[in-house]
């Protein structure tokens, strides 16, 4: 009985539970269905490492207040963050990696580091 590769399709003799008809076919298809799995979790990762560049490049600015508008010009995305922590009633704290923000009611987000300790 022959068998065809599921990665290119070309035919092969083996083992009866045989799948694939060389290593770098079975490599290929393994990695091809890993990166179709991990595809959402780097869209997010990308979007994360976005914001947290907009936000550490204000700080390096000296910059720890910025307005809501300024941010989104930059194509900050305030819906993807790392970590989300309330404190007063109707007061958040976003986590993006190691910098913190918070958007304040007069529209503006202050932005911090987040220290460790």
């Amino acid at each position: 009985m022959e068998r065809k590769c599921i990665h290119c399709g070309a035919p092969f003799q083996g083992r009866m539970d045989k799948k694939f008809c060389c290593d770098d076919c079975r490599t290929e298809y393994h990695n091809k269905i890993r990166r179709q799995r991990e595809k959402g979790l780097r869209e997010i990762n990308h979007i994360l490492s976005q914001n947290w560049r907009i936000l550490s490049a204000q700080l390096r600015k000296g910059r720890r207040r910025i307005s809501v508008s300024e941010l989104a010009a930059h194509d900050f995305n305030f819906e993807i963050y790392t970590s989300m922590r309330k404190t007063f009633p109707g007061r958040r704290i976003y986590g993006c990696y190691n910098l913190a923000y918070r958007i304040s009611r007069t529209g503006y987000v202050h932005i911090f580091p987040i220290f460790e300790g």
